[in-house]
């Protein structure tokens, strides 16, 4: 009886079983910590992805081309083919890259300015689904992510730090041509009699301007003058070189011939709020539609020391005319710096651009107006012969400042930005 006893109450392999009950705990943690956390660092690859990719199209449409939705798909699905997502490429197709309507609570809800990337790497046709280590001891050899973003191109007509150098939009160039056929650096806006008896009578021929969204307009959005494509990358105008010179109400208009105005009427006129408007970012915004006072005085000295102290600002900055397939760019500065990164050089300014025709017309009769039409991108380049502004015309990227632009040849200032 103690024999059979002491067997029947035996402790042995008591372990054994809470081993193994432990070890299949464990495995089953082990799959829900490793598995589960797989699934979610892909996840989060697999968003910055389509962000990259939204952002690199939205990009391709605000600086290059809204119309080339293809160009737009291209540029996302290489971005996203170098953003992998646990060590692969994730699976994006072109059907992947869509252009919807902006959706409500973006800034352009609504608008036709957005594309939308969806990011893969799960069990569809080719999808390349993501490994599972532990779950293979339960059945399930793989799982899968997606991931959405939408971006949008935001385009706005006015800005702040804008620089007290107002140029003349373009013309349809019909009188005295000087240069090639059509508008070119040699002419000269003549539109009405000057001076005499028929003064502020119509010349014939005369030079013709439409401005952005004219009633009843024969060119479309942007009028006669420059173009959101054309001072895009790839634009007729992308890279123009323009030497700014001080002109006088006297002068007929020229490419490149400009006036310096007052930027903040609250300071006033004179030298140095002019000089301080060019080294210095004013918060006024000069947009469609701003009416701006002329600079009464000689502006060259105070020109010069503006823009002296304004590339002291970024002094390795410069357009570098080989990039872009010849069609020139900024290089060097602090936004190719790595130690000093900035977002946007602060030789890459925004320049008001007037209407010809308001001018000419006030001119010969005795008024100056400066109708602003349209606010250009323009890197300074530099001084030259002393007393002029060297430069280049492209868009300007950065943040509208009055909402976005109910007229679309107005609607040069360009940001980008993540909607969903």
């Amino acid at each position: 009886m103690r024999r059979t006893h002491g067997r029947a109450g035996s402790e042995r392999g008591a372990v054994l079983v809470q081993v193994a009950i432990a070890l299949v705990s464990l495995m089953a943690l082990s799959a829900f910590v490793i598995d589960y956390g797989v699934m979610w660092v892909a996840r989060r690859q697999a968003q910055n992805a389509a962000d990259a990719a939204a952002m690199a199209g939205a990009i391709s449409l605000g600086f290059v081309n809204m119309d080339d939705q293809a160009l737009a798909r291209q540029s996302a699905l290489d971005v996203a083919a170098q953003n992998a997502v646990w060590g692969e490429a994730p699976d994006v197709t072109p059907g992947d890259v869509t252009f919807p309507v902006c959706p409500p609570g973006s800034p352009g809800a609504g608008s036709d300015a957005c594309i939308r990337v969806n990011v893969f790497r799960n069990q569809r046709a080719g999808g390349s689904p993501l490994p599972t280590f532990f779950s293979r001891l339960v059945g399930i050899n793989e799982q899968g992510v997606r991931a959405t973003a939408t971006a949008e191109v935001l385009f706005g007509d006015s800005t702040d730090c804008v620089k007290p150098f107002a140029i003349a939009d373009k013309w349809l160039e019909l009188r005295n041509d000087q240069g090639e056929v059509g508008w070119s650096e040699e002419d000269s806006f003549e539109r009405y009699v000057p001076n005499g008896g028929n003064r502020g009578q119509l010349l014939n021929p005369a030079d013709y301007y439409e401005a952005p969204g004219a009633p009843g307009g024969q060119y479309g959005p942007y009028g006669t003058g420059f173009t959101r494509e054309s001072t895009a990358l790839g634009g007729s105008d992308y890279g123009r070189p323009i030497v700014l010179k001080a002109g006088l109400p006297n002068q007929a208009i020229a490419p490149g011939w400009f006036h310096p105005v007052v930027i903040n009427p609250d300071e006033g006129p004179g030298g140095a709020n002019y000089r301080d408007n060019i080294a210095t970012c004013d918060p006024t915004v000069i947009g469609e539609g701003t009416v701006l006072q002329v600079e009464p005085g000689n502006m060259i000295g105070p020109t010069g020391q503006g823009i002296r102290d304004l590339i002291a600002q970024d002094p390795g900055a410069h357009w570098d005319t080989s990039l872009n397939d010849g069609q020139g760019g900024i290089a060097g500065g602090c936004m190719a710096a790595p130690a000093n990164p900035c977002a946007l050089s602060p030789r890459l300014v925004a320049i008001p651009v007037f209407n010809p025709d308001i001018y000419d017309a006030g001119r010969a009769s005795g008024r100056i107006d400066i109708t602003v039409v349209k606010v250009l991108g323009f890197f300074i380049q530099g001084m030259v012969d002393g007393n002029d502004v060297l430069g280049y015309l492209t868009t300007y990227p950065t943040a509208p400042r009055s909402g976005t632009s109910d007229t679309p040849g107005a609607a040069f200032v360009v940001s980008i930005a993540l909607v969903r």
